[in-house]
């Protein structure tokens, strides 16, 4: 079986401000080896969030299965495929990511579409469901294909 087609990289949300790479590595790589983890921290107001990445789509799909919902240093982490749409899986990186949280269970990824449209043009959108009601799990993920004006300002300190 060709794994190159499956995703490997999971987002990991909901992060207290102390988690760190290797704290997440540790906990991952008991499920399965993971080839890298990149935490994101730079928007202050935010939780810190991180991609993890597995060797193995196998392990991976294990660690979301096993994370997804547990408590990482006091906080109950969010745990999701970090994947695009397959037609944009060659180059995305002109493309940048915003995870959207704290939505209301009726809210649909038209309606995130919607709310975001008016920041650029947006290459995918998707609110997490949940399996059994399908309504949100209260949490999504928004995609542009240029950097919006408002985040393209870095703390230099």
């Amino acid at each position: 079986m060709d794994d190159d087609s499956y995703p490997k990289t999971l987002y990991v949300g909901n992060l207290s401000k102390d988690v760190t790479e290797i704290l997440i590595l540790q906990l991952f790589t008991q499920i399965g080896p993971c080839k890298s983890c990149k935490m994101i921290t730079e928007h202050t107001s935010n939780d810190p969030y991180c991609f993890v990445e597995f060797f193995e789509h196998r392990d991976a799909a294990a660690a979301l299965a096993a994370m997804n919902g547990r408590k990482i240093l006091g906080k109950e982490v969010k745990v999701n495929w970090a994947t695009t749409p397959s037609s944009q899986k060659k180059d995305t990186s002109n493309h940048f990511h915003v995870f959207v949280g704290d939505l209301s269970p009726e809210i649909t990824t038209e309606d995130v579409k919607a709310a975001f449209a008016p920041f650029g043009k947006i290459s995918d959108a998707r609110v997490v469901k949940d399996m059994t009601t399908g309504k949100s799990k209260g949490y999504g993920f928004v995609s542009f294909y240029n950097k919006l004006v408002r985040l393209q300002y870095k703390n230099t300190d």
